[in-house]
């Protein structure tokens, strides 16, 4: 597949996600989603790491943050993830704030990463 289509299939998505974002916003967007995909960060996506991205998607495309979390589904306490402190993927210029690189954030309890056994269960 070319370069520009996988852009266009990642932007289409990230369309219905962000539906006020500029063409620009969601081009950049969805080039940082390959780019991120390229850097193996979907095999350690846990949903803290998962909610940190998408506050870097938000920034990137140019979203109001409180707009956006407006628009989500009622989260309860057990529901609600909080976002990652730190990211396994490299920064954009949209991120403003100093948290941390880490490529493979460390194994916590309750945190594994996805690996693969028998019967595609984690180990």
């Amino acid at each position: 597949m070319q370069a520009e289509s996988a852009v266009e299939i990642v932007r289409a998505s990230l369309a219905l996600a962000f539906p006020t974002a500029t063409d620009e916003g969601l081009t950049r967007a969805a080039e940082l989603v390959l780019r991120w995909g390229s850097e193996g960060v979907g095999v350690q996506l846990e949903p803290d790491l998962a909610e940190r991205m998408l506050l870097d998607l938000i920034a990137v495309t140019g979203q109001d943050p409180g707009e956006f979390e407006e628009s989500r589904a009622p989260r309860t306490e057990l529901t609600y993830v909080r976002p990652a402190l730190s990211r396994a993927w490299s920064r954009t210029s949209e991120t403003r704030d100093r948290l941390p690189y880490i490529p493979r954030p460390p194994e916590r309890p309750g945190r594994g990463r996805f690996r693969r056994g028998r019967g595609g269960m984690p180990e």
